[in-house]
């Protein structure tokens, strides 16, 4: 039997989210960057390439708001766009040599930022694991979970 969930688990989820995103948004603040842009900037760090699409995902923000912010990236040449070679029709936005040193200068402060939080909480491990599998419950299809059943 799986302990019983507080009711109101969605609302503090979302609480929670919100708390961490002004702390990191505060903490950002000394770099003159915007969470948006951490996030991009923290995605295309891989250096492999990433359309449009999966950019605005991993960023939490609608594609017109991703496509400005992106052009501002562009402009600063913190970020270069390139076809796909895999299918020309795709561009994949890349991080440019001074978006990785943005990267690793914006970067020192959202880890701060976040241990500052999260060295005192008990189970941190855990509840990155918990939430990781609640991430992926949840973008599953619900005729997917039906049929586990």
């Amino acid at each position: 039997m799986s302990p019983e969930l507080p009711r109101d688990l969605p609302q503090l989820l979302s609480s929670a989210e919100r708390l961490m995103t002004r702390r990191l948004a505060a903490a950002l603040e000394a770099e003159d960057c915007s969470v948006e842009e951490w996030r991009v900037l923290s995605l295309l760090s891989d250096g492999r390439g990433h359309a449009m699409s999966d950019v605005a995902e991993y960023a939490l923000m609608p594609a017109p708001s991703l496509t400005k912010l992106v052009d501002r990236l562009v402009s600063a040449a913190l970020a270069y766009r390139r076809k796909d070679p895999g299918d020309g029709r795709r561009v994949l936005l890349y991080l440019s040599s001074r978006g990785r040193t943005r990267h690793r200068a914006v970067g020192a402060l959202a880890h701060q930022a976040e241990a500052q939080v999260l060295d005192g909480l008990a189970g941190v491990r855990e509840l990155a694991d918990g939430l990781s599998r609640l991430e992926f419950l949840l973008g599953r299809a619900p005729e997917q979970v039906r049929a586990e059943r």
